[in-house]
């Protein structure tokens, strides 16, 4: 039995379903132009610090075709999250990352509290990279291609 479509069963030639083209066979956006569209979308309120980062990373973010307009808040977050942490990192490189203390238990040794919140920080970072795919491990997820999904010759 042919099944629904008959005429697709029949044309045995074009059985391979060819995705769209991926970001790096097409036409890629310039820094130029990757970069204005950046800062003409940047949200207002933002810090300074956050603009940094906003002005540095989301550019690469248009280039590659990941930066959706409805993803704006997103992507603040991620700088919000980004300049916290690169604050912390100045902050504790200053200060120190640990602290002496001497009570009734002897002499400790413990960890300042701007530690905890830069972990917290740095999970948060994870995920939002995660998720955006900026990471080596998580790019493949935005590919249009399917690698490896058909190799095996019978």
């Amino acid at each position: 039995m042919a099944g629904r479509y008959p005429a697709v069963v029949a044309d045995t030639a074009n059985k391979v379903v060819q995705f769209p083209k991926t970001t790096e066979q097409s036409a890629e956006m310039s820094d130029k132009d990757a970069k204005k569209l950046a800062i003409k979308s940047r949200p207002r309120g933002m810090s300074k610090a956050e603009q940094v980062v906003w002005n540095n990373d989301i550019p690469e973010y248009v280039k590659i075709n990941r930066f959706k307009p409805h993803y704006i808040r997103f992507f603040k977050e991620y700088c919000v999250v980004v300049a916290r942490m690169e604050a912390a990192v100045a902050y504790l490189e200053d200060q120190g990352w640990k602290y002496t203390t001497e009570g009734r238990n002897g002499i400790q040794h413990k960890t300042r509290p701007e530690v905890s919140q830069y972990n917290d920080d740095w999970r948060k970072f994870n995920s939002l990279i995660n998720q955006l795919g900026g990471s080596p491990a998580t790019d493949q997820r935005f590919n249009n291609l399917q690698p490896g999904l058909f190799d095996d010759l019978y």
